[in-house]
């Protein structure tokens, strides 16, 4: 008889932040116009946002739509402005589909003044809001 496959249970901790390199981390220069393996400047604002999602215990991945061939480029600079130490352990994802405009449920806007998820979307109750945010209930 055969067995019904058994999906894996949800993780409680979901501590990955995909953040998109060109345009979130670095000045955009990158376009399909001008593909350059060149990299802007640090957007010294989101990295700090980064770092902010690294401390409180989550594991940075830049999810980009630069091709393969520009790994080394994008992993130099993340070396060469120090992010390798700031964030520890950070992969690298090429190949993300470049579209005009991303829809998900996950998403946060770069410019916005937290990346932390909101609470009632976060899977780990320890991890869930941005710790500079005082307790709404208590006012601490």
């Amino acid at each position: 008889m055969a067995m019904e496959p058994v999906p894996p249970r949800a993780s409680k901790n979901l501590l990955w932040a995909a953040v998109d390199l060109d345009g979130t981390l670095a000045e955009g220069i990158w376009t399909p116009d001008n593909p350059t393996a060149a990299i802007g400047d640090p957007i010294w604002d989101n990295v700090t946002k980064a770092t902010l999602l690294v401390n409180a215990g989550y594991k940075i991945v830049v999810h980009t739509s630069r091709p393969w061939h520009d790994y080394e480029a994008i992993e130099s600079w993340l070396r060469y402005h120090g992010f390798d130490h700031l964030w520890g352990n950070t992969r690298i994802i090429c190949g993300k589909v470049l579209a005009a405009i991303y829809i998900d449920d996950r998403g946060r806007h770069a410019d916005a003044e937290s990346w932390f998820p909101p609470k009632a979307a976060a899977l780990d109750e320890d991890h869930a809001e941005d710790p500079r945010v005082t307790d709404r209930k208590s006012g601490v």
